[in-house]
């Protein structure tokens, strides 16, 4: 035991405790560099360190370094290691600011978990906020289309249907809308009209659900807004088609001949003009009556239809055709009078004769007419076979001062049924008519006419092609003019904008977007 511990203390004086071996001074303070002996230069780090490390472990044996192992009490390797770590914590005890820099980083450790976790919970938020924006875009142009639906389907309904915008229009049109998206929508509506459009505005609300990190509500409503119109005219007034209308009666010579089916030319025409003065138009009649001349001539004004029956009753047929100077007369007749509407209606079975220029002279006295702002409607007497140039020339007279030589305002007879029948006609299409639509609808086919009555419309139905007003004089029916832009109106119709005071309203066209 007690060479142990002089062997021990030996040892300790030797190699102090805290002191490395030769070759590691370099990390040690000046103090512990002198206690190993290793002089200033000679470091581990140095060039001559180095050299000197060399030397002395060429100078030592194997031999003598196991010794010296041995009387450590422990390997050499064994010893290398104890060195090294005692002059580490020696190092770490005599330099404080390595202390304190290696007690920083033992306070840091641990430190990246809660700025991981923070930072897991921030992309998740911006992912949660951008899937509930994506939603929220998405919903919104959803809603957006379901109020461009609603206003173009209101708009396209009340054309088809008419005014008021009650519960079955609306209830139509937020049908359409709702088909158009996927999430409930609701609607609230403005609709107002004017004499050129009536304007439709709708707001389309929805109600998305969201987190409340990212909704305060928990809840968000989008919207979407839409207006759109349809294109209309409406007149409060219809126009007399012939306020003052001037019958021009062809009484030559042909007149007297028999028409086909039974009766004679002449007779029929005065049975169909005394059916017109009959039934209480309020029309200022005036007459023309004329053979090679003009023979009698009435005035315009209310005592006219009983002149002219008296006439019809006192005189024949007989003589040739002078158109020419029929036309002026009437002209005569209209201008001094005040113009609520000059209209002539022509009525003759022959050709022009006596004068080789009898046919130009008729359509330059036509021109005349127009030129005085006065419409001629042509009814032709045709006979079997036609004369060619009694057809030519009824076209070309006929037509208004916008429209001339407009065969729409050409009609013909060819037996006592068809007279009395195109007498009707040519009535209808010129009692009551409303326009010109400006602008004229782009496609007629759009186009849809109503009657206004307190507060509420009520449909007009168009006549059908190939059919005249006459055949329907008792309904309410309409045909457009493409020519003059004007809406014609059957008798029933016109009395109920005349007589009753109804509003006529026209529409046309498609709806557009106008927001």
């Amino acid at each position: 035991m007690a060479r142990r511990a002089r062997a021990r203390g030996a040892r300790d004086r030797r190699l102090p405790r805290g002191t490395p071996r030769a070759g590691h001074g370099r990390d040690l303070p000046p103090r512990d560099r002198a206690a190993t002996g290793e002089r200033r230069g000679t470091g581990r780090g140095t060039r001559r360190g180095r050299r000197a490390r060399g030397r002395r472990g060429a100078a030592r044996s194997p031999g003598e370094s196991g010794r010296q192992g041995r009387r450590l009490g422990c390997r050499r390797d064994d010893l290398d290691l104890q060195l090294v770590f005692r002059a580490v914590a020696g190092r770490d005890r005599a330099d404080p600011a390595r202390r304190e820099i290696a007690m920083r980083r033992d306070g840091q450790r641990g430190a990246f978990t809660p700025l991981a976790g923070a930072a897991a919970f921030v992309l998740a938020a911006l992912a949660l906020g951008a899937l509930t924006v994506g939603r929220l875009a998405a919903v919104r142009a959803d809603v957006q289309r379901a109020a461009d639906a609603a206003a173009l389907a209101a708009a396209q309904l009340v054309r088809d249907r008419g005014l008021p915008f009650d519960g079955t229009i609306r209830s139509a049109a937020e049908d359409v809308a709702r088909r158009n998206v996927r999430v409930p929508v609701t609607f609230a509506w403005t609709v107002s009209q004017d004499a050129d459009s009536v304007n439709f505005e709708v707001t389309a609300r929805a109600t998305v659900t969201g987190p409340t990190l990212i909704l305060s509500s928990g809840t968000a409503e989008v919207e979407g807004r839409a207006a759109a119109q349809v294109s209309q005219s409406r007149f409060d007034d219809a126009e007399r088609r012939l306020p003052k209308l001037a019958l021009v009666l062809d009484y030559s010579g042909s007149m007297g001949w028999p028409f086909e089916g039974g009766g004679i030319k002449i007779d029929v025409l005065e049975d169909s003009v005394s059916q017109l003065l009959a039934r209480g138009l309020r029309v200022d009649y005036g007459g023309v009556f004329f053979s090679s001349n003009v023979f009698r001539t009435v005035p315009i004004g209310p005592s006219a239809p009983a002149q002219i029956q008296a006439i019809m009753d006192a005189y024949g047929a007989g003589g040739a055709t002078n158109t020419a100077a029929a036309l002026l007369a009437a002209r005569n007749l209209l201008t001094p009078t005040d113009n609520t509407g000059w209209y002539v209606l022509l009525v003759s079975d022959g050709a022009p004769c006596c004068a080789s220029n009898s046919v130009s002279a008729a359509r330059n006295a036509a021109v005349a007419l127009w030129d005085s702002d006065i419409t001629i409607f042509t009814l032709e007497i045709r006979d079997n076979p036609p004369n060619p140039t009694l057809a030519a020339l009824m076209t070309d007279v006929a037509g208004s001062p916008t429209s001339r030589r407009d065969p729409n305002y050409h009609f013909v007879a060819s037996s006592a049924a068809d007279l009395v029948n195109r007498f009707e006609d040519i009535i209808a299409n010129i009692v009551c008519t409303v326009g010109p639509l400006d602008p004229p609808p782009a496609d007629p086919a759009s186009l849809r006419v109503y009657l206004a009555s307190g507060g509420g419309e009520r449909p007009v139905a168009a006549v059908p092609p190939g059919r005249e007003l006459a055949d329907y004089r008792s309904e309410e029916r309409f045909r457009y003019e493409p020519a003059d832009r004007k809406i014609r109106l059957t008798e029933a119709a016109c009395d109920a904008v005349l007589d009753a005071g109804d509003e006529i309203v026209v529409r046309f066209d498609r709806p557009t977007l106008t927001e």
